[in-house]
């Protein structure tokens, strides 16, 4: 889709992080925008940072989890904006703990926002783009989508499903001259670790250490959306966003199996460090 000027654009998990930026990129590409997120708080920020474009702009308070909202959403944006062009899943979340500490709503919590969300927005506004002479999918994966990673069990689970299942829907629905695109980002300055750590029980200490990192050290979302923004024009497949998302995934291709040893080192020593403290 080379031209976005006047398409109408859905942006879940729009409150903040990458979906916020993405607003702002698509809305500089003359895009109307259907803001959707759980937190009014974080809509009305992203709407006052918006302020003053003629853009038509409207908000919708949503949980991606939720199959009867979700279900209800794209006619009440339909209805708003007569039509329906891009569709962006990115709400997402994470805990930082390991499968064996997790509890089965832990895993809930987490697939249901990042995979459920992305199902339920594929599988209902499907309808809607399918109206258009051309329309445009983009579903956000992850780094965590081309292996798995320690204390992240449910977050590299979803992340690789939606990689999946957005390349079977890209050679479906190219018939329909429906576009499929997944993101997979690097270390972003979001705040998805710093809402993940009241979250992630004994590990709460370290996910706060690795927040800050990554708000301090990872790629601005502003250009993570610039990229989207142009892999959309682009009618891309994948794309990589951040050096430490190009080395994950060709790392994988190359060493399969090595790639994980220091991954199970350092979850190994990690585990000794809290048995010692434990036992005094």
């Amino acid at each position: 889709m080379k031209d976005l000027n006047n398409k109408v654009a859905v942006i879940t998990g729009a409150g903040s992080g990458i979906g916020r930026a993405l607003a702002v990129a698509l809305a500089n590409e003359g895009c109307a925008l259907a803001l959707v997120d759980i937190s009014e708080k974080g809509l009305q920020h992203t709407l006052a940072i918006l302020h003053g474009r003629r853009n038509k702009i409207t908000t919708h308070v949503a949980s991606v989890a939720d199959r009867t909202r979700m279900a209800a959403l794209p006619a009440e944006i339909e209805q708003a904006h007569g039509a329906i062009h891009l569709l962006f899943n990115n709400a997402g979340v994470t805990i930082n703990k390991s499968f064996e500490d997790s509890s089965l709503e832990d895993l809930d919590f987490v697939i249901n926002i990042n995979l459920y969300g992305v199902i339920y927005g594929c599988h209902f506004f499907l309808p809607y783009l399918k109206k258009q002479a051309e329309s445009h999918i983009v579903n956000t994966s992850s780094l965590a989508g081309f292996l798995g990673l320690p204390n992240q069990a449910s977050y590299c689970l979803s992340k690789a499903a939606v990689k999946s299942l957005s390349e079977t829907l890209r050679a479906e629905l190219a018939v329909h001259n429906i576009g499929v695109t997944s993101i997979h980002p690097g270390t972003i300055r979001t705040n998805i670790l710093r809402a993940a750590a009241d979250k992630s029980g004994d590990n709460q200490a370290t996910t706060e250490k690795l927040a800050s990192l990554m708000e301090r050290f990872g790629m601005p979302p502003e250009k993570l959306a610039a990229k989207v923004v142009k892999a959309v024009q682009d009618n891309r497949m994948q794309i990589r966003i951040g050096w430490d998302s190009f080395l994950g995934d060709w790392f994988k291709r190359l060493f399969p199996r090595g790639v994980h040893r220091p991954l199970q080192w350092g979850f190994a020593k990690e585990q000794e460090k809290r048995r010692l403290a434990g036992s005094n």
